[in-house]
Order: C-alpha cells, then structure tokens, then sequence
C-alpha cells in the first residue's frame, strides 16, 4: 500500500484491490462502495495467505480502537472521537458486507501494512 495519509476519491482514480484496501485502512465507505461497484472483487486475496478485505477490516477496527484507549484529550473530546471512528468502521463494516464479504479463516498471520 502507498504511503498516503488520506484516501480521497475521484472519478478518474483506478479501482483496484490497493485502493480497496487503503480505503478500509481509512474507514472511508464512500471509497470502499465505489471501489466495489467498479468491479474490485470483495473476496479476492488481499495477500499470499489468502486473506480477504474483510479480514483487513478486522485487523484495521482492532487498531483504531487500541489507538482510541491513547488518544491525547479531554474525556469529551476523546469520547466524540471514539465515536465518529466507530461511526465510520460500522458504515464500511456494512458496506463490505452489503457486497458479500466473507472472513477467509486463514491461519496464516496478516499484520498491518500488508
């Protein structure tokens, strides 16, 4: 994956299963639901164990709310942030799934960055 700090969207931008995948790194169902309805298969290997993207998206939710127990910040704010993360996994969660996206129940290790 490229080393983008943000996903964005355009018309013009190749749909392919990196973008997907960047796409759940960031939460962002609006690219995650175009890139799927370009044609990005949702159950095609995302590496050579056989992962899938909604094997990606477990692995990225579990990070994001580690990362929400660290936040720097008032109670309120860090909580109004927790909030709007889950607010946006639960949209690409059910965007995913809306598209027929299946865990792989692989063995093999997916780590962060793959």
């Amino acid at each position: 994956m490229g080393n983008c700090a943000m996903v964005y969207s355009d018309d013009f931008s190749e749909l392919t299963t990196e973008r997907l995948c960047e796409a759940v790194q960031h939460m962002n169902a609006t690219e995650v639901e175009r890139c799927l309805e370009g044609g990005v298969p949702v159950n095609h290997p995302i590496d050579r164990y056989g992962h899938t993207i909604l094997d990606k998206f477990a692995l990225e939710h579990a990070a994001m709310l580690e990362q929400a127990l660290h936040i720097k910040a008032q109670p309120k704010e860090a909580t109004t942030h927790l909030l709007n993360m889950q607010e946006a996994a639960a949209q690409t969660l059910k965007t995913l799934v809306e598209y027929g996206a299946t865990v792989s129940a692989q063995s093999g290790t997916l780590k962060r960055g793959v």
